[in-house]
């Protein structure tokens, strides 16, 4: 694992661009991906200079600039991180488990949605939705479905009750993608006690980038992107950056496309150098977001009249549709004030619309098992976010001990409204699973459910943190106080209600750092979640709570360019909602789910040209109290064992120099299937393969020139992602992309 320190081979960033290096007398052009040695940049013209007077040979030193916690990470290994503090802090001294997927990892990998990126992430299992991981980002760590936070700010979705309306990004647009295992309440106020997805845009960059591409594949596929950052003016002041993906493809199930495209502006200005400011913004539009149905258990995994396809397709093409569309804009702003105070401010308004109608085949089986009667849906909903985030950072020392001091005030503004109507089935024409008739006359559908409502969530935040440093020690305290008003009016009744919830959370950890690298550490942290609605004598619900111990090893060592984190945690959820005993038609909250388990992540640089990730995690998930039959079961959808693998290899020299090639196998366990642990799906092994070439190593005029070929599922395993009340979603097949593209 160790790296050498003078080489003539060197993996840049990704999509750093080109870069100019003068070497010597000459000048050697380095992409993205690798450079180009001093040596073979002169074979070009050995002929020619055979008669001139001979240098010295260079050595090109490696020079591996350092990282930040929201910048670019040079190949797989990210050492900084803001997502566990809300400060640019070394993950050797957050004592919580991190992990970090970096720009790198999503190239070569060619991930087409975040929850692809995370698939070699351990504690989450981010593809419970199956197929359509592009639109429905419905990400579980240790068993919880879990927040997500884009530059350190909430964005709306499932986690939050915000139903069908889930806001989703093309991964293109980030410079990396972080986990924070476990409780963030302190840190974030409401949220998911599993743990904290953040989203790192690409910013602007002071070196001129420039990148265009093309890829096709599977389905028809039809992809185009590009990304440009650089200088606007000549002092380097203000920088700008634009990046842009779209595509067009069919899918595995008949009748269902997918459609997007999205772009991202950014312009940064430094009018002095202890003030930067940035202002971005993101619109995406996806007029067909993939499916949003399901299939039967029936007929799929369990033996039915006749086994249904996987591009089976249960509902109406000519009545289904699924559009979304996002629109946001946002700053950053940094002051540093001396040598001890720092301020930063973050803002973002966020609209998010959908809608989503489709015929769904969830009333089971007729005509003898031959036909599946259906009903229809559909939901429209909107959400306006508006969220800033204030905080002030102090440095300083009292006596032997370093002080990173955090205080702030952060505020969300969410409002919320969307219309779900239904048919219960009495209209809508069954399917015949043998010989099936689409173009039915599809009633539209008449009835309104009660969670048809507009909302308003309001959520204030008053927050400190201490960063301590004593000799091998960085010990963390934190505590955090938070006000939240929801209210909520009743499209199908008209009824007003109301609930304003107050929580006080905080964590503690210590990590102690030998001088191998080996890194112990232990924490307590503690989460809190309101929930809509009341029990039978109309008292509101009280906030989930969560409390978490976690146990672990970090390990850096010493000249090598790897970081491992093995981690064990004891997670309990309380106040979960579970059948009233005496009203069985209403809820109470004397339920409690516990998670408890293990993960072993490990990122690592093995030589110059040979990378390497593996995960595993353990997860034993539990309905510790509950007055209903899942006492003592297993939620569904979680698996216990997950594992990965992933290597990829440079060629350095050679014919063929300028040759990737990576591999990586997934293991996914089975998961139950039905709250009563009757149904357990099957596990999957599945292979991904991807293959990169620079084409400029062989051929001159084609520097900047990269091709690329990527296959997920490779072997195109039949497995099914999760199912959930005798319906399933489909794992993704075999997906196969071809690309080229350009970067100067």
């Amino acid at each position: 694992m160790k790296r050498a320190k003078c080489v003539t081979e060197k993996r840049a960033g990704s999509m750093a661009g080109w870069r100019l290096l003068p070497i010597a007398a000459g000048v050697m052009f380095a992409n993205a991906g690798w450079a180009q040695s001093s040596a073979t940049a002169a074979s070009a013209s050995d002929a020619t200079n055979a008669a001139a007077p001979q240098l010295p040979p260079v050595v090109v030193q490696e020079k591996r600039e350092a990282q930040t916690g929201t910048g670019p990470v040079s190949g797989y290994v990210a050492t900084q991180s803001t997502a566990g503090t809300k400060t640019d802090t070394a993950l050797i001294k957050t004592p919580q488990n991190i992990s970090v997927v970096t720009r790198d990892q999503m190239d070569i990998q060619n991930v087409q949605s975040v929850a692809q990126a995370l698939r070699y992430t351990s504690g989450i299992n981010p593809e419970q939705r199956g197929t359509n991981t592009d639109s429905l980002e419905y990400l579980y760590a240790r068993g919880f479905l879990v927040d997500e936070f884009w530059n350190g700010l909430r964005t709306p979705g499932p986690a939050g009750g915000f139903g069908y309306n889930v806001t989703s990004f093309d991964p293109y647009m980030f410079e990396r993608i972080e986990l924070l295992h476990g409780p963030a309440s302190v840190l974030y106020g409401q949220g998911s006690p599993g743990g904290t997805v953040n989203l790192v845009s690409k910013m602007p960059t002071a070196e001129p980038l420039h990148e265009v591409g093309i890829q096709t594949g599977s389905y028809g596929r039809l992809q185009g992107f590009f990304d440009f950052s650089g200088p606007v003016d000549k002092d380097g002041k203000v920088l700008y950056r634009l990046t842009a993906d779209g595509f067009n493809t069919g899918t595995q199930t008949d009748y269902v496309n997918q459609q997007r495209f999205a772009i991202a502006p950014s312009i940064t200005w430094k009018p002095t150098k202890d003030t930067t400011f940035t202002l971005y913004a993101n619109y995406q539009a996806d007029p067909e977001a993939g499916i949003y149905n399901f299939v039967p258990v029936v007929g799929t995994i369990q033996t039915g009249v006749a086994q249904l396809p996987r591009s089976f397709y249960p509902g109406e093409p000519s009545f289904d549709s699924f559009r979304k569309t996002q629109e946001s804009i946002g700053y950053q702003l940094d002051h540093r004030l001396n040598d001890v105070w720092s301020f930063k401010q973050s803002y973002r308004f966020l609209h998010n619309s959908e809608t989503v109608q489709y015929v769904a085949d969830d009333l089971g089986y007729i005509n003898n098992g031959t036909a599946l009667a259906r009903e229809t849906y559909m939901n429209s909903g909107r959400v306006n976010s508006h969220t800033v985030d204030n905080q002030a950072t102090a440095r300083f020392n009292t006596g032997p001990v370093a002080h990173q001091a955090t205080v702030g005030i952060d505020y969300q503004n969410i409002q919320f409204d969307h219309v779900f109507l239904g048919d219960f089935g009495d209209t809508t024409p069954p399917l015949n699973i043998t010989n099936p008739q689409y173009g039915q006359t599809i009633p539209y559908p008449t009835i309104m459910f009660a969670t048809s409502n507009k909302q308003s969530i309001k959520q204030l935040g008053a927050y400190a943190q201490d960063q301590l440093d004593i000799g091998r020690w960085s010990l963390l305290l934190g505590l955090r106080e938070d006000w939240t008003n929801e209210d909520a009016q009743s499209y199908k009744t008209g009824a007003l209600t109301s609930q304003f919830n107050r929580a006080f959370t905080w964590r503690a950890g210590g990590v102690y750092q030998f001088e191998s690298g080996i890194a112990p550490y232990a924490s307590y942290s503690k989460s809190f979640q309101p929930q809509v609605g009341s029990s039978f004598s109309g008292q509101s619900f009280n906030p989930t709570t969560g409390e978490q111990y976690e146990v672990g090893v970090k390990f850096q060592p010493k000249g090598y360019n790897s970081f491992v984190t093995v981690s064990a945690f004891h997670l309990t959820q309380q106040n979960v909602l579970t059948t009233d005993p005496v009203n069985v038609n209403f809820q109470v909250q004397t339920g409690e789910v516990r998670s408890q388990g293990f993960e072993v992540e490990a990122h690592a640089s093995l030589t110059n040209n040979l990378q390497l990730i593996a995960s595993y995690t353990y997860t034993n998930l539990l309905n510790t109290k509950s007055n209903s039959s899942n006492l003592d079961k297993v939620p569904v959808g979680i698996p216990r064992n997950t594992a990965s693998l992933w290597a990829d290899y440079l060629m350095a020299a050679g014919p063929l120099a300028g040759l990737q090639l990576g591999a990586g196998v997934r293991y996914i366990g089975g998961s139950y299937g039905d709250t009563a642990n009757s149904l357990l799906t099957s596990s999957a092994t599945l292979i991904d393969l991807a293959v990169r070439y620079d084409l400029g190593r062989s051929v001159f005029n084609l520097h900047g020139w990269t091709a690329s070929l990527n296959a997920s599922n490779l072997l195109d395993r039949h497995y099914m992602a999760s199912c959930s009340a005798g319906s399933c979603n489909w794992g993704q097949g075999r997906l196969v992309l071809a690309g080229l593209k350009y970067q100067w």
